[in-house]
C-alpha cells in the first residue's frame, strides 16, 4: 500500500513492525492504539482496521473470541481518538468473521456438520421446507450444544460491534465505515447476521454513501487509499470502465471462496470507487479485463491474448485480471503472453492472487490510483516508475509465486515427509524453503527480465516519453511460518527516452 501511496504522491505512515501480528501471535493492541493517538496529529487521514485494533490482525480475529468489554473499550478509544483529533478523517474497515469455525471451539472434530448447519439456518429463515427444517433438527441433536453455543456467539458479538461502529458513523465519529466478507458463501449465519445489521442500518440515520459493504478482505485498504487519493485532486476523477471477460461463461462464474459471481464483485468495486461501467471500449477510460483460466479456456488462451493486443493497439490503458480456477499456472494468461512477447509493461495493472475480489480489486485501486495521478500529477515520472514496480511486483508474487513457485516448495516439502505447509519449522524446514524459494525466482527472474514482454518500451502520452524496464533485481522471503505468503520486493533500473 505504501507504494500505491507514492504512486498517487501520498505518503503512508505505518505501524512499527514489532507492534503488528506475527502469523498466529497477535499484534500488541495496547502499543499499536497508542502510536495511532501518538502519529494521528502528523496525519490527514487514516485507514483504521478494526480488527488490528481489537484482535490484534485478521488472523488473530479468527482465532479469539470477544466480549461486550473488549468491544465498548474499542469504542471508547475511537471516540477518544476523533475528540483529540476532531479535522483527521477516520476510515474504518472491518472483515465479517468467515463461516469456517475458529480453533478456539475446541474437542469436536466434524466441524463439516457446523458448516451444514450454518447454511441450512440461513435457508430455512429464507426458504423454509420440511425437509430441510428436519435436517436442521437432527444437526442441532448432533452437534454439542456449547459448540453451537460458541459458534453463534462468533457472530452475535460481530453484530454487536458492527452496531456500535454504524453509531460512531451516524455521530461523525468516524467519517466512512467499511464491511468486507472475506471467504464465504451464498447462504450461512454470517450472511444472514449481515442482512440482519442491513436492516438495522435501514432505520437509522446514516448516510448509505458513508456505509459500505464489499467482499474482500486483504485489498480492503487499498481500495480505501485509492477513494482518498481520488478525492484529493479536485476535480475528483470518475472513472468509465468497460468490462471485458475471456470467456462468454466467466461473468457468471463464482471463483473459489466467493459468495458473488465475477460480474457482480466488479460491479460491486466500481460502485464503491465511483466509477461508471460503459457499453462500448471506445468510450472508457480503462478496460477492465478479467480473465479465468480453466481446463475448458486453457485452448482460447491466443485468442484472449489477441484482443488484449488490439486493446493497447488502440491506445486503451488495460488493466488485467488474470485467475485460474485450479490456482494452476497453465491455466493462467501470463506464461503465454511472454511466449507471444505481449509487452507487459503497458498493462496498467495485473492482479492474480488468491480470490476473484482480491484481484478484481487491487486491479482496479492500481489503475484508478495511477490514471488519476498521471492526469494530475506534475511529477508524471515518478507516477510511472512507481506504477512500473507495483505492477512487476504482483508479476512475481501472483504469477511466478503463487502460480508457479509454491507448488515447488509444498511438493518438495511433502516429498520429505513434511505435511504441514501452514506450520513450518523456523530452524530446519523454514529455512530450507525460504531457500527454494529464493532461488526459483532468481531463475525466473533471469528468464523475464531479458524477454522481449519486459524490455518492450511502454509510451506515455501525458509525460511525452517512452519508459523502458532495464533490470530488475527483487529480493523476497517468507515473513511468516508458512508457504503461502510471501514478502516480496522488485527494483526496478528504468530508462525514459524523451520523444523529438
Amino acid at each position: 500500500m505504501t507504494d500505491n501511496g507514492q504512486t498517487a504522491g501520498i505518503s503512508v505512515i505505518m505501524p512499527p513492525t514489532q507492534y503488528m501480528d506475527f502469523y498466529t501471535q497477535p499484534g500488541e493492541i495496547a502499543s499499536l492504539r497508542s502510536w495511532l493517538l501518538s502519529e494521528a496529529q502528523n496525519a490527514q487521514e487514516a485507514i483504521i482496521s478494526i480488527d488490528q485494533l481489537l484482535y490484534g490482525g485478521l488472523i488473530a480475529s479468527r482465532n479469539r473470541a470477544i466480549t461486550e468489554a473488549d468491544i465498548d473499550g474499542l469504542i471508547i478509544y475511537l471516540k477518544e481518538l476523533h475528540h483529540k483529533n476532531p479535522s483527521l478523517q477516520l476510515y474504518a474497515f472491518t472483515i465479517l468473521p468467515r463461516m469456517t469455525p475458529p480453533d478456539y471451539i475446541e474437542a469436536y472434530d466434524d466441524r463439516a456438520q457446523l458448516l451444514e448447519w450454518s447454511r441450512l439456518i440461513h435457508i430455512c429463515r429464507n426458504e423454509p421446507t420440511d425437509e430441510n427444517t428436519e435436517k436442521l433438527r437432527e444437526l442441532e441433536s448432533s452437534v454439542p450444544p456449547e459448540h453451537l453455543q460458541s459458534y453463534k456467539e462468533i457472530y452475535n458479538r460481530n453484530y454487536q460491534l458492527n452496531c456500535q461502529l454504524a453509531r460512531l458513523l451516524a455521530e461523525g465519529v468516524i467519517q466512512k465505515l467499511v464491511l468486507a466478507q472475506d471467504d464465504g458463501e451464498a447462504f450461512s449465519l454470517p450472511n444472514m447476521r449481515l442482512e440482519e445489521f442491513v436492516n438495522y442500518v435501514n432505520n437509522q440515520s446514516i448516510d448509505s454513501n458513508s456505509l459500505q459493504i464489499i467482499h474482500g478482505a486483504d485489498e480492503v485498504a487499498l481500495s480505501i487509499l485509492t477513494n482518498i487519493a481520488k478525492k484529493n485532486y479536485i476535480p475528483p476523477k470518475n472513472f468509465k470502465v468497460y468490462v471485458d471477460y475471456n470467456n462468454p461463461d466467466t461473468p457468471k462464474n463464482f471463483m473459489p471462496y466467493m459468495a458473488i459471481n465475477n460480474s457482480q464483485t466488479a460491479d460491486e468495486r466500481l460502485v464503491f470507487h465511483g466509477s461508471k461501467q460503459v457499453a462500448a471500449p471506445a468510450d472508457a477510460d480503462y478496460i477492465l479485463f478479467i480473465s479465468c483460466g480453466s481446463r475448458s479456456t486453457m485452448n482460447d488462451r491466443k485468442k484472449t491474448i489477441n484482443r488484449l493486443k488490439q486493446y493497447i493497439a488502440d491506445g486503451k490503458p488495460v488493466a488485467l485480471v488474470d485467475l485460474s480456477e485450479n490456482f494452476a499456472a497453465q491455466e493462467t494468461l501470463f506464461p503465454l503472453m511472454l511466449k507471444e512477447n505481449f509487452p507487459m509493461n503497458r498493462l496498467v495493472a495485473y492482479a492474480g492472487w488468491n480470490t476473484a475480489s482480491n484481484s478484481i480489486g487491487t486491479a482496479i485501486a492500481q489503475t484508478e490510483i495511477y490514471l488519476t495521478a498521471l492526469s494530475a500529477k506534475s511529477n508524471k515520472d515518478s507516477a510511472v516508475y512507481y506504477n512500473l514496480h507495483n505492477l512487476n511486483n504482483r508479476f512475481f508474487e501472483d504469477y511466478y509465486y503463487l502460480k508457479d513457485i509454491i507448488d515447488l516448495v509444498n511438493i518438495s516439502l511433502k516429498k520429505k515427509g513434511y505435511t504441514n505447509v501452514y506450520d513450518l519449522d523456523l530452524k530446519h524446514n523454514y529455512i530450507w524453503s525460504d531457500d527454494m524459494l529464493k532461488k526459483s525466482l532468481q531463475q525466473r527472474l533471469y528468464q523475464y527480465k531479458y524477454s522481449t514482454s519486459c524490455n518492450t518500451p511502454v509510451f506515455i502520452p501525458e509525460a511525452n516519453a517512452s519508459f523502458s524496464v532495464t533490470d530488475i533485481s527483487l529480493e523476497a522471503f517468507f515473513p511468516w511460518p508458512r508457504t503461502f505468503e510471501i514478502y516480496l520486493n522488485t527494483s526496478l533500473k528504468i530508462t525514459k527516452h524523451k520523444t523529438q
